[in-house]
């Protein structure tokens, strides 16, 4: 995985166990994309400081990822919602080949997007 993508994944499930100068300065590394040296000028420190807090920060944040593994549940959960998605689309095309009364292939396909709606529920609820 991309590690500015990582990153913010880490930010977005533990970012609200930083203080708030912690969220300011990863925030403005991250989702800003500012140098070490534009953090400096930012919240007046010197350039090895910015640097030597993003990687506390950042280590701060894969240290509660260690424990907690909320992120990699995250991502597991993605990759089988999707999974689950191309199984649906694959069903509906099998359906659309089966020769059905109509009110069937209405029964199926109805079947078909309850578990397409309830999965994206679920995975949203996540």
């Amino acid at each position: 995985m991309e590690e500015r993508l990582r990153k913010s994944l880490l930010y977005d499930f533990y970012g609200e166990l930083l203080n708030e100068h912690q969220k300011q300065v990863f925030s403005a590394a991250i989702f800003d994309d500012m140098s070490y040296s534009e953090l400096a000028e930012e919240f007046d420190i010197s350039r090895q400081a910015a640097f030597d807090l993003v990687k506390r920060i950042n280590n701060k944040l894969e240290n509660y990822e260690s424990r907690l593994g909320l992120v990699k549940r995250f991502l597991d959960a993605r990759d089988k919602m999707e999974g689950l998605t191309k199984d649906v689309e694959e069903l509906r095309l099998v359906l659309d080949k089966i020769d059905l009364e109509t009110k069937e292939k209405k029964n199926i396909s109805g079947l078909l997007n309850d578990i397409d709606s309830k999965s994206k529920e679920i995975f949203d609820n996540l």
